[in-house]
């Protein structure tokens, strides 16, 4: 059931950062926008998705090991964006700054709905 609630949330919360994406492509100028600005969302959503799926098993099965399940999860993510960010940003000099701004908006409003929707799960358990 909270898979479910989860699911819906994250898809609303993506589709409205998606269409406010497409606000920004068209307002700013083209030199602002990287060249991989619409993969963002999806690549946002689906990290979302399989840490929020890995981190509700961990409450639901056993509550004691949430915190360190939950800092691993945090860390190999972090490894992940860390090494995106830096292969990218060497394989394509010219577009790096407008990526790694663009990286770090994602992220921050990713990250903001899921300690959100943790937080939430947590209290109701």
């Amino acid at each position: 059931m909270q898979s479910r609630r989860y699911i819906r949330q994250l898809t609303a919360y993506a589709t409205l950062l998606f269409l406010l994406q497409l606000l920004f492509v068209w307002l700013v100028p083209g030199r602002f926008v990287s060249d991989v600005f619409f993969w963002f969302v999806p690549f946002f959503y689906l990290l979302s998705l399989l840490s929020w799926m890995f981190l509700s098993r961990k409450i639901e099965s056993k509550p004691p090991g949430f915190s360190s399940a939950f800092l691993s999860v945090t860390l190999i993510r972090f490894m992940l964006y860390a090494g995106l960010l830096l292969f990218y940003s060497f394989s394509f000099p010219d577009d790096a700054i407008p990526f790694i701004i663009t990286f770090f908006i994602f992220y921050f409003f990713f990250t903001m709905h899921e300690v959100f929707s943790v937080y939430n799960l947590l209290r109701r358990k």
